[in-house]
């Protein structure tokens, strides 16, 4: 025997061991870089927002997610309302609250850790499917894909299901199909599961799931079917231990069969109306866009059952609410099919287009205001978009993983066309588009070391097309239209942070905007925005008493949206304070036909009877208006100090508890439990309260100032 046959023999092998625990060991230094410089970059991006007026801003579902994980603190998981929105997000909340209180940076530089572990999660993926050096490019493509970034800034779901699917993900490309082990059918179950309590869409995912990763290959004997049959059972199995309590838990709590939440037929609706555009729009008025959260769980207030009765005298079930918005939904689409077969393939190209179609936030506001998000151009769909509908053309022949990734693909992307398309939604496209663009970026460098002519031709054809599909013509936002919604947020965010002379400012940019362009979105979603922006405007003018003005903006909202409670209630207020009884009498008759009217008109009344000197009276209007609206904080702060002027200090705590329970500003509270210290006789914890409340925040409230006015006198505490 030779030497050299004599080296490569069997006692040659453990010499291969030391080799790939290099491997090894290097691969996991670099995937602690490439976490260590995604957490850098997201905690360096935080620390800017943290200087703009958008830090620990709470908006529309943010708020509501916010408050519904600050109920279960103080109630318990079980609950009261079945769920309208995915109750993943705040049920991960609820724990976070419960170590950090309402500390929102805390959440967010969680998320920044969660967005950073996604990261490296999904270059381990990238290279099990590609190799090495395509798995750095995507990992730090990742850490710096803006979008990402901007999700892990904000209090939504994006950043953990974000997470999570590239959990799913990798759990699919790092193992042999079918697996021996019923525990990776278990997870993967489990996964797919948390998944669709976050949004219901994702329990489709099982499909692949069952068709891909259970059938075993070979022979179709009885065995191997009752092999697969078995790992099917396995992967159900897992998806019922997370989806079937909750099932159970709205059934016991609603009487109705709600496997996820309720809100399929809304969300249908909103992408198939007289004034569907294939994006968000309201198909609401009422209390759209008030800043009124429920202070309850579920995210009912925002299934538009309120307006239903309101208008159309229809007391709706959570169930029946959706069988309603979902008739009307096929009704305008059998009545318009050319109308609605448009907007599916509208919805499709934006789901792939290179913009980004914002609903709550704006990515090009906070790039703005806090600076960059991520990588220009790089770090956007618009390069990675063509690079995975690439990947599409070469994953089909990668086996079970690959072909999971095109099934993810086209099934994300078949589920959502029916409803609406925004940014938050494309979003979750992204983890796959990152592996799909691995599989293309492999390919692509195949083809330049073996430049195979046919491969070459493909790849740049897929690739052309890539990138007309993500360029063709979509509805955006104009130039004008971004700039009087960026003014008006920016006068809501100021408001939000005591500042009323910026926030008038921001509003009177935004009506000059739209004097100037004669900028004018047509029908109820442009009424509803411009009411919004006129209504906050008036807000603003009263807490620096200019009354008169913000009588004007009032009277100019109730114009826009006559159906806008919070307007009318607002305009109401004025009126009588100007000393025009009838029509704040009229109004607030009015008020009580409107959606979230009721307890805003029992409110009015209330203060009505207390400046009338009437106290058991109004004591009883604000009880009657919390019942109507339990998150009408103002109602509950009137409680606790009604409560407290009659020496009732325990009630009023269970009172402050309920208002704190609905949304009551940090601010607010302090100033509230200083009261109640004082009541207590905790004149030194009253003090301390006091200390350490802005004065900025309280003297644009007169409300609020007159409270703490009278507790410093009681507490002994010197003016500020």
């Amino acid at each position: 025997m030779s030497r050299r046959s004599a080296t490569s023999g069997p006692g040659d092998r453990p010499s291969a061991r030391p080799r790939r625990a290099t491997l090894g060991s290097r691969w996991t230094l670099v995937l602690g870089g490439l976490f260590a410089a995604a957490l850098l970059w997201r905690l360096l991006y935080l620390a800017r927002l943290a200087q703009t007026p958008l830090a620990g801003s709470l908006t529309e579902d943010a708020r509501m997610y916010w408050n519904w994980a600050g109920f279960l603190m103080h109630s318990g998981p079980v609950g009261r309302n079945p769920f309208f929105l995915g109750p993943l997000y705040p049920y991960v909340l609820w724990p976070i609250r419960a170590v950090f209180g309402s500390s929102i940076q805390a959440l967010l530089v969680i998320q920044a850790i969660a967005g950073a572990a996604a990261v490296v999660v999904l270059a381990d993926a990238a290279r099990r499917l590609t190799r090495p050096s395509i798995a750095v490019a995507i990992g730090a493509l990742a850490a710096l894909y803006e979008m990402s970034v901007f999700f892990d800034g904000l209090v939504l779901m994006e950043s953990l299901l974000f997470l999570l699917e590239s959990l799913l993900l990798w759990g699919i490309v790092a193992r042999p199909w079918p697996s021996p082990r019923a525990t990776v059918y278990l997870a993967v179950g489990i996964l797919i599961a948390l998944l669709a309590e976050g949004r219901s869409i994702y329990s489709l995912m099982l499909v692949p799931a069952a068709w891909l990763l259970v059938r075993a290959p070979g022979a179709p004997g009885g065995a191997s079917r009752s092999a697969a049959f078995g790992r099917a059972a396995t992967l159900g199995l897992g998806f019922l231990l997370v989806a079937g309590p909750v099932a159970v838990r709205n059934r016991a709590v609603s009487g109705e069969w709600i496997p996820f939440t309720y809100n399929l037929g809304y969300n249908l609706y909103v992408g198939n109306n007289p004034e569907a555009t294939g994006g968000s729009v309201a198909v609401t008025g009422g209390l759209i866009g008030a800043s009124l959260p429920s202070g309850e769980d579920g995210g009912t207030e925002a299934d538009g059952r309120a307006d239903l009765a309101a208008r159309k005298g229809l007391q709706l079930t959570a169930a029946g609410s959706s069988r309603y918005w979902a008739d009307q939904a096929r009704r305008h689409a059998a009545a318009h099919p050319l109308r609605t077969l448009q907007l599916v393939l509208r919805k499709v190209a934006m789901l792939w287009n290179a913009r980004e179609f914002p609903q709550i936030e704006n990515a090009d506001e906070y790039r703005e205001l806090a600076g960059p998000l991520g990588l220009p151009l790089v770090g956007t769909f618009a390069f990675l978009g063509p690079l995975a509908l690439a990947g599409l053309l070469v994953a089909a022949r990668r086996g079970v993983p690959g072909r999971f990734l095109v099934w993810y693909a086209v099934v994300m992307t078949v589920a959502i066309a029916p409803f609406f398309v925004t940014d938050r939604y494309r979003h979750h496209l992204v983890p796959c588009a990152l592996l799909l663009a691995a599989l293309s970026g492999e390919a692509l460098l195949g083809w330049w070391r073996n430049r195979e002519r046919r491969e070459g031709i493909l790849l740049a054809g897929a690739l052309a097309l890539g990138l007309v599909a993500t360029r063709l013509p979509v509805p955006a936002l104009s130039e004008t239209g971004y700039a009087w919604g960026m003014a008006a947020d920016l006068g809501s965010r100021w408001a939000e942070r005591g500042r009323p002379d910026l926030a008038v400012r921001a509003y009177e940019r935004a009506i000059a905007i739209e004097s100037r362009t004669g900028r004018r979105v047509a029908g109820g979603a442009g009424a509803l925005e411009r009411a919004d922006l006129y209504y906050n405007y008036g807000n603003a003018l009263v807490r620096l008493h200019r009354e008169a003005e913000a009588l004007r903006a009032y009277q100019r909202a109730v114009g826009e949206a006559p159906d806008h409670a919070l307007a009318i209630s607002a305009l109401a207020r004025a009126y009588r304070e100007a000393g025009r009884s009838a029509p704040a009498d009229s109004l607030e008759h009015a008020l009580e036909r409107k959606a979230g009217g009721a307890g805003l008109a029992a409110f009015h009344r209330g203060w009505q009877a207390a400046r009338e000197g009437h106290l058991p009276e109004a004591e009883q209007f604000f009880r009657h208006a919390v019942e109507a609206n339990p998150g009408l904080t103002p109602a509950w702060t009137a409680l606790v100090r009604l409560e407290v002027q009659g020496g009732r200090p325990a009630e009023a705590r269970a009172s402050l508890d309920r208002a704190k329970r609905a949304g009551l500003s940090r601010t607010e509270t302090d100033v509230y439990e200083a009261l109640l210290a004082v009541a207590e006789g905790d004149l030194a914890r009253a003090r301390t309260l006091l200390a350490g409340i802005p004065k900025s925040e309280i003297g644009s409230d007169p409300v609020l100032d007159d409270v703490v006015r009278i507790i410093r006198q009681r507490a002994g505490a010197p003016p500020r």
